[in-house]
Order: C-alpha cells, then structure tokens, then sequence
C-alpha cells in the first residue's frame, strides 16, 4: 500500500497528455478496430444479458453490506464500466485466443466478460494475476462475482503482478491479448506493457484501462510505434488498446 501511495504521488506531479479519442460508442470503436464487425449494441448487450443480469444481482446482494469490510472488500466504483466489458467480450468472441492474461481482478467484471466469450467460443483459458493489500479482502473474495459454470477456463494466479506476470508468461510463451487492470500507476503500468508486450503474438492485443492517470499508455505507444486506439466513455475513464503489428 505504501509503494503503491509513493508511485501515485509521484505520478501526480506529471503533465498528462491529452488523447484524441477514437470513439465514445463501444460498437463504433469495434468497427475501427475490425472493419467488418457486424453487431450493433442492442444486439451486443442481448448476447451478454444474461451475464449482465447475474451481474445485477450479485452487486444487488451486496448493498447492505459495509465497505469495506470482508464482505465488501472492494468498492463497487472498482467494477468496470458497461462498455468495457462489452468491449472485452466482443474482441474476444471475434478473435478467438487461446491465451489471455489480465492483471487485476477484484470482484471479477472483466473476467466474467471474457471467461463468457471464451466459454461461447469453446476455447481458450484466461489467467488472471491478484493479490490481498488490505486487511479486509481475501483470496476468496477475488473473482467473487465471476459465474460458476465460467470457471473452468480460468485460472487465478495468486500474487502481484511484480512476482507473477514475467514467471507467467515465460511458462506460456505466446499469448493473444494481455490487459491491465492492476496497479495504475506510471511505474507499473510500464513493467507490465514491456513485460508482457515481447509475448504477445504478431496481430495480437494489450488492452489497458484507466489509462488518464499517467502517461505510460502514451510513452508506451509512442515507444512501440504501434497502432493505438482508445474508448471513453467519460471524463475520468478511457480504455486504450494496442494492436502489436511487426
């Protein structure tokens, strides 16, 4: 928690670049991405209804409950926005990987979306990196909210991503898409792009979220001179993703 503070801290002190986003609309950002995508959003949130409305009763559970507390070890403002997880669930059901990591779990949004693709999909695992911080939260609280029938294509990595993410990827070799959802800060969110950038497959995807915070989405970028598209859905949330091409 302490280095966690410390690297805000000094990310505070930054001159943060200004993005030109490339769409506001999840559907709209698709077809940018993939040209010949072919959904539109009302179709999208009925092929997720049903995970949208588990979703919707597990958080509905937990209104009584105290934060934090063990519980409620995170607050819900940790949960991602709609779009991104229709965002997630898209790209997965269109490419198909076989591979994924995500760094950052919580109560399991992201990973729900996705295992909910790649169960549809009848192929691929998703491996996802967390760990406890704070006295309140627990092993078994992370991923709490991630259906049953969709775990058997995940596998949780316990620790941080500083201990985890290289000894992951090394024991997998290529890997179609990473996303970051950990730490946000500059110092982090660097070590995993680089880390997990050497990995991902030729065509290949990093997605990030929260990246407004710092600039290490844009000097990342700017370092790989990759392809580089961002969702926002708000002044105070965007998503970037990076298409690896060499």
């Amino acid at each position: 928690m302490l280095i966690a503070l410390q690297q805000s801290q000094h990310d505070k002190k930054q001159d943060i670049h200004t993005y030109s986003i490339n769409a506001r609309n999840v559907v709209d950002f698709l077809k940018i991405i993939f040209p010949s995508y072919e959904y539109t959003l009302s179709e999208l949130k009925n092929q997720t209804a049903d995970l949208e409305q588990y979703i919707t009763n597990f958080f509905a559970g937990l209104e009584k409950e105290e934060y934090p507390s063990k519980k409620k070890p995170y607050p819900v403002s940790y949960s991602l926005n709609d779009q991104s997880g229709l965002l997630l669930y898209a790209i997965c059901k269109t490419v198909k990987p076989d591979k994924i990591i995500e760094t950052g779990v919580a109560y399991g949004l992201s990973s729900s979306y996705i295992l909910k693709a790649l169960d549809e999909n009848n192929k691929g695992t998703l491996y996802s990196i967390d760990a406890t911080f704070k006295p309140w939260e627990s092993e078994q609280m992370i991923g709490s909210a991630i259906p049953g029938n969709l775990k058997k294509r995940w596998k949780l990595i316990f620790g941080t991503s500083s201990e985890k993410l290289v000894p992951l990827l090394k024991s997998l070799g290529t890997i179609d898409i990473f996303f970051h959802d950990s730490l946000h800060t500059y110092k982090n969110m660097i070590f995993e792009y680089e880390a997990a950038w050497q990995h991902i497959k030729n065509g290949g995807l990093l997605f990030s979220d929260d990246i407004l915070g710092n600039d290490a989405f844009y000097d990342f970028n700017v370092d790989k001179k990759t392809k580089s598209f961002i969702l926002s859905s708000n002044t105070d949330s965007s998503f970037g993703v990076l298409l690896k091409n060499i």
